[in-house]
């Protein structure tokens, strides 16, 4: 891996949650990781459940090279089907260093129960196992969620985003991406600004 980053090396080993203001702010999120990323050399794989990264992929991809682009993979779920096989394929991507899955409350409302278990379960297993794979084997995981959505409920009164190990707010003026740890500590000062490429 080439020179370090302030933004994305403190992330290795934790799954963070970032709360994104507007799609705006998720689209600049998007081709900033995409951008720090693959510049790092690192593999990226994307579990793209709102097909954010495949629609708008001109947008996210435009600062990297060609070169760079093919370091990433993005799994789009077949309409219908059992997001538990994305997942494990996602998984499966062994030399990726990164981990996105775009969004949060989308893979919790996709995921099939199957009569066995409460959606919530699923959803806390799905997180614990991508924390525990980030943790093992330094792999930064990042999830994505609105954050008017922050509030959805899971269990004992605990949002979704808790599930993760850190979770960020995010929000997009001009071009510069503001993120603030909203639980947990990343960066010494609690957050930081980049820019946006």
């Amino acid at each position: 891996m080439s020179q370090g980053d302030s933004f994305i090396d403190p992330l290795y080993g934790h799954t963070t949650t970032f709360l994104v203001d507007s799609r705006q702010t998720n689209l600049a999120l998007a081709r900033t990781l995409v951008s720090r990323l693959t510049r790092s050399e690192a593999q990226l794989a994307v579990l793209d459940i709102d097909a954010l990264y495949s629609s708008d992929s001109e947008y996210i991809f435009a600062p990297v090279s060609e070169d760079e682009a093919r370091a990433t993979r993005i799994f789009v779920p077949n309409p219908g089907s059992a997001l538990e096989a994305d997942i494990a394929e996602l998984l499966a991507s062994g030399q990726a260093r990164a981990l996105i899955v775009d969004s949060l409350n989308s893979l919790y409302h996709l995921l099939s129960n199957g009569g066995r278990s409460p959606r919530n379960l699923s959803l806390a297993f799905a997180v614990a196992l991508l924390s525990y794979i980030a943790r093992i084997e330094k792999k930064a995981v990042f999830l994505t969620m609105y954050q008017r959505e922050k509030m959805a409920r899971f269990g004992r009164q605990r949002a979704i985003s808790e599930l993760s190990d850190l979770t960020v707010s995010a929000s997009a003026r001009g071009r510069i991406l503001t993120l603030r740890c909203q639980r947990g500590s990343a960066w010494a000062a609690k957050g930081l600004s980049v820019s946006i490429p």
